[in-house]
């Protein structure tokens, strides 16, 4: 079979099968194969395939077709102009997270100093990682409760040379940063509201930022299969509302932020308000903001902390 034959024969399968964009998928695999760009799969054409390639390309109809999202079969994603290895652990990186890694990087940048960031609910460190390299003035840690995530988490700091700016945590939200204290920040930006018993994050944080689960239990029972049987639960699913991580980040995060600091978090189709009712009636938060995606959705809400 050609490179031609087999782009067609695996864009028919999927397509047959309810594979929604089944000729960008059979391209996006056929060029991950075959190390090569888009364009070079139709130059090359009339190549022949060997019998390993024959073979993966089968493999792949074959796991695509129980619904097993192309990037777990890969096992790789671009996000933020970085390749990240994903696993059935983690999530799987969306395009519109990339907006809360440019308004932190943006933020951090502004700050003018070294910036201490807190990325809660890392899954794959996609943005941690990306922020890091966004922005060289920080220093970010990234917290998950899954050993499972945090582990493909470190190998993606290690193989982006990250592993020096981007510390892994292992623990539930804030829970792991009562054993660890940080360098004094500067200008007098490392009070934060409240302190935690001994062993603290001494200095707290300039800059928290978390794409949290933040899916119901309902919605979460009529998501597609690609997501429903093959990405962790536990990276989706908030309680009966969808709201439950937002509660308990925003109760919290003005014990681990420093004066003035900043609570920026991914938002669900639709959560923007009730995240920003959330922020207003706990009475620490000022500056609300929420920024849109490209689609003109309300995708990060940011708060400042009072005084």
């Amino acid at each position: 079979m050609t490179i031609g034959q087999a782009l067609n024969e695996t864009a028919k399968r999927l397509k047959l099968a309810g594979i929604p964009d089944a000729g960008v998928e059979a391209e996006y695999f056929m060029t991950h194969l075959l190390a090569c760009r888009r364009h070079e799969l139709f130059l090359n054409g009339k190549r022949l395939l060997t019998a390993s390639e024959d073979s993966a390309i089968e493999e792949f109809i074959k796991r695509r077709l129980k619904r097993e999202p192309i990037q777990y079969i890969i096992g790789s994603v671009e996000f933020h102009g970085l390749e990240f290895k994903v696993t059935r652990d983690v999530l799987i990186p969306r395009p519109e997270t990339e907006l809360l890694v440019d308004e932190a990087a943006k933020a951090a940048l502004s700050y003018g100093q070294d910036a201490v960031v807190i990325d809660l609910c890392t899954g794959s460190g996609c943005i941690a990682i990306s922020l890091a390299a966004a922005a060289p003035n920080t220093t970010v840690y990234a917290i998950d409760i899954s050993q499972a995530a945090l582990k493909v988490a470190q190998e993606n700091g290690e193989r982006l040379g990250m592993a020096d700016r981007v510390k892994f945590i292992h623990g539930d939200l804030f829970a792991p940063l009562n054993a660890i204290s940080h360098p004094p920040l500067e200008n007098g930006r490392g009070t934060h509201a409240k302190r935690r018993g001994s062993g603290e994050f001494e200095a707290g944080a300039y800059i928290i930022v978390s794409n949290p689960p933040y899916i119901s239990e309902e919605e979460y029972n009529r998501l597609q299969p690609e997501i429903r049987l093959f990405e962790p639960s536990s990276a989706l699913v908030s309680g009966h509302d969808g709201l439950e991580f937002y509660r308990r980040i925003i109760k919290d995060s003005p014990d681990y932020l420093s004066r003035n600091g900043l609570l920026m978090m991914e938002a669900g189709f639709g959560q923007a308000d009730r995240i920003k009712a959330i922020l207003e009636a706990d009475g620490r938060y000022e500056a609300f903001e929420a920024v849109k995606d490209l689609a003109g959705i309300e995708r990060v809400v940011k708060a400042r902390i009072k005084g």
